[in-house]
C-alpha cells in the first residue's frame, strides 16, 4: 500500500466543485430572500473522489448567533439549493451538499491581529530601550522579519 501526499482531486471534481461554489454562491446571494443570510459567503467546496458528497464551506459575518441563524437558513433552504445544483451539473447523480460554517477567514484576522500586537510591542520594547540609552536609534533591530505582503496593504499585495 503506498504512502505520501493524500491524492489531489482531478480536473473533473475541481471543475465540478467550481460550479457548484458558483451556483450555490448565486442562490444563497440572490435566490434566496431569507434575511437571516444577508452576509453569507460561500468560501469553498470540496467534493468527494466519487462526486456523491459536496462539503460547502460558507462564512457568515456576524456573532455567533447569527452565523448559527444563518447556518439554520441555509440548511432550511437546502432542497432548493440542492435542486439548482442538479439542474446546472446535469449529472447522472447530483453531489449531496452539506453545509459547513468555515471560521478560516475569522482564524486569519485573529492571527493577523496577534502579529500586530507582538509588532507593536517590540516596537514599544525597542522605544523603551532607546530612551534608556541601551540602543541607538540609528541600530538595525535585531531578529525581526520583513513584513509579508499581507500585512502590508499599502503595498497593493
Amino acid at each position: 500500500m503506498k504512502r505520501g501526499r493524500p491524492k489531489q482531486p482531478g480536473r473533473r471534481t475541481r471543475r465540478v466543485a467550481s460550479l457548484i461554489r458558483e451556483v450555490v454562491s448565486q442562490a444563497l446571494v440572490t435566490e434566496m430572500s431569507d434575511p437571516r443570510m444577508a452576509f453569507v459567503t460561500v468560501t469553498g467546496v470540496d467534493v468527494s473522489a466519487d462526486m456523491r458528497v459536496a462539503d460547502v464551506r460558507v462564512s457568515v459575518l456576524g456573532d455567533p448567533r447569527q452565523q448559527k441563524a444563518c447556518l439554520q437558513a441555509i440548511r432550511h433552504a437546502h432542497g432548493r439549493v440542492q435542486e439548482r445544483v442538479a439542474d446546472a451539473l446535469a449529472m447522472k447523480f447530483c453531489p449531496a451538499l452539506r453545509f459547513h460554517l468555515d471560521d478560516s477567514v475569522k482564524r486569519s484576522v485573529s492571527i493577523s491581529a496577534l502579529i500586530a500586537k507582538a509588532r507593536a510591542e517590540d516596537e514599544a520594547a525597542r522605544a523603551d530601550r532607546i530612551r534608556r540609552g541601551l540602543e541607538s536609534p540609528d541600530d538595525e533591530p535585531e531578529d525581526v522579519p520583513e513584513a509579508t505582503p499581507a500585512e502590508r496593504p499599502e503595498d497593493g499585495l
